[in-house]
């Protein structure tokens, strides 16, 4: 059954299922805002993944879930009670998260809404080719594992067609995903782009707490994520101990498989503090005594700690690896360098350290950011309504139709 507070057949809305990888803290907003115009129905792949550490808690919301039994074979999710679902859900529209880990129970769903000529919305965070997930076997030295790679990264490919080709409308989350859509030969008549916000109402207030007494003298550098190759932090403690501060400490939050390497890479530096994985107000108590936030990535898709920073008022240097650069506006809000260029990262840093006027600029100007560009989830709400009705806007007329007076 569907868990969720709901009665039954909700009366003249229209019917909508979306199938979602994992419980995901800053989708579900979107999803209760989406319940309160639509019969929504949402799918879950999974619970969620063993490298993250975020709440799974669903008390506080009311929309319609199920959460279906899965099995991981290698880097695949199978779902194989979807089928059966599919065949009961008589959904008007479906919405599809797509990812290539969930690919058979997408394209299962692909395959039945097509076998009764029903609509699919596809939400596409993809920004190149790339299987970050396996990057792994690229950059190994097996010939056999580089092979694979290469493999594994054709056959996407010729899998991401076929659902860009298949959905009626695609949603890319960022200009960097609906460049790459266009790339693929995606029509623009297909495209509603909209972009990622980090809902407001799961993130702690900003505070006005004071520099911690330890850090009162210095600045304060924050990078928080997850501690994994794929997000850089090596370089940023590569540029940190070449600053030779003694003014400036940085502190590194998260989790991950990394984060003793980094330790180690770290340990001669006194200025260098490890504050392990943060949550809620513990979050935004270090958001607020910061004074600007490093996202060094190799690549994110997006980068939703970008929202958090700007929310709590930081200005920002990230790498042109964040789809989330395009809330930056360089040289202004923050500082937009090359991937894994370590000089450029030092010369950021050392503009930020060294100039008090140009950071409380960059401050003043990261406040007059719109809340709709990092944290409204209407702003993502309404591209989805906007999709809903321009493919099932006969639908709704014949729905209005049925409601109005003789």
């Amino acid at each position: 059954m569907f868990y969720g507070s709901f009665g039954g057949m909700k009366k003249n809305k229209l019917k909508i299922m979306i199938l979602h990888n994992t419980i995901t803290p800053y989708r579900l907003p979107i999803f209760e805002e989406l319940s309160k115009k639509y019969d929504l129905d949402v799918y879950f792949c999974k619970t969620k993944t063993n490298d993250r550490l975020w709440s799974t808690s669903l008390e506080n919301y009311t929309f319609k879930y199920k959460i279906l039994p899965s099995l991981n074979v290698g880097p695949l999710v199978f779902n194989f009670s979807l089928l059966k679902e599919l065949f009961k859900n008589k959904s008007d529209c479906f919405i599809v998260a797509e990812n290539f880990e969930n690919a058979v129970s997408i394209l299962t769903m692909f395959a039945i809404a097509k076998k009764n000529k029903k609509k699919i919305i596809l939400w596409n965070e993809q920004i190149d080719d790339e299987v970050y997930t396996l990057i792994h076997l690229k950059t190994s030295r097996n010939f056999f594992k580089n092979k694979l790679y290469n493999f594994i990264k054709a056959g996407l490919k010729i899998y991401r067609k076929y659902l860009y080709f298949k959905a009626d409308l695609l949603l890319p989350l960022s200009s960097a995903a609906e460049s790459y859509l266009k790339k693929e030969g995606v029509l623009k008549e297909k495209i509603i782009k909209s972009f990622q916000i980090m809902p407001e109402s799961i993130l702690a207030e900003p505070t006005t707490i004071s520099k911690l007494p330890e850090f009162k003298n210095k600045k304060i550098i924050l990078s928080l994520g997850h501690l994994i190759k794929g997000k850089g932090i090596d370089n940023l403690i590569k540029a940190f101990n070449q600053l030779n501060s003694n003014d400036a400490v940085l502190l590194i939050a998260g989790a991950g498989d990394q984060k003793e390497n980094l330790k180690n890479l770290a340990k001669k530096n006194v200025d260098i503090k490890f504050i392990g994985y943060i949550e809620d107000k513990e979050k935004a108590k270090y958001f607020s005594i910061a004074d600007f936030f490093v996202f060094p990535t190799h690549n994110d898709a997006w980068g939703f700690v970008i929202n958090e920073a700007l929310y709590y008022g930081l200005p920002i240097i990230s790498t042109d690896k964040a789809g989330a650069r395009e809330l930056i506006e360089n040289g202004k809000n923050g500082f937009i360098i090359p991937d894994n260029d370590v000089d450029a990262l030092v010369k950021s840093l050392k503009k930020l350290l060294d100039d008090p006027k140009l950071l409380a600029k960059m401050k003043e100007n990261v406040r007059r950011t719109p809340k709709s560009r990092i944290v409204d989830v209407n702003t993502v709400v309404r591209t989805f309504n906007k999709a809903i009705n321009m493919i099932l806007n006969h639908q709704e007329l014949n729905i209005n139709n049925k409601n109005s007076p003789n």
